[in-house]
């Protein structure tokens, strides 16, 4: 399967990114707490096309910073995993016209949209 964005309102899922406009690998490091390459990127990459594990990053809908990394395994015992960037409590660098947001929100809203596509598009039970 080729990577799919998710788009689920206040917040989307996008592919991971190592180029020279984006560049998640210093919020991958923090999340995961340990040094990531470019190498996951690429790994990621193509578990989407061998269907071993989907991988995206959470943002909010007005930037392009990781908020969270959300990796699901279809297995036979399917599972999605979701960790942040930041303490869930950071306040986001919201617009002023929209309501203000923390990272916990895009934990939430982002798990709740993977949940939706992976059980609507793939079949996957994973409640």
């Amino acid at each position: 399967m080729e990577p799919t964005e998710l788009n689920g309102g206040r917040f989307y899922a996008r592919t991971l990114l190592h180029d020279a406009r984006v560049d998640d690998l210093p919020a991958l490091s923090r999340a995961l707490g340990e040094a990531i390459d470019a190498d996951f990127v690429a790994t990621a990459r193509s578990d989407w096309h061998s269907d071993t594990r989907y991988t995206w990053v959470i943002c909010e809908q007005t930037r392009v910073e990781a908020l969270a990394l959300a990796v699901l395994y279809p297995g036979p015992r399917p599972r999605l995993e979701v960790v942040p960037t930041a303490p869930p409590e950071t306040a986001l660098p919201n617009d002023p016209v929209l309501a203000p947001m923390t990272v916990g929100d895009a934990l939430r809203e982002g798990t709740a949209t993977i949940t939706r596509w992976a059980e609507g598009y793939l079949g996957l039970k994973l409640r």
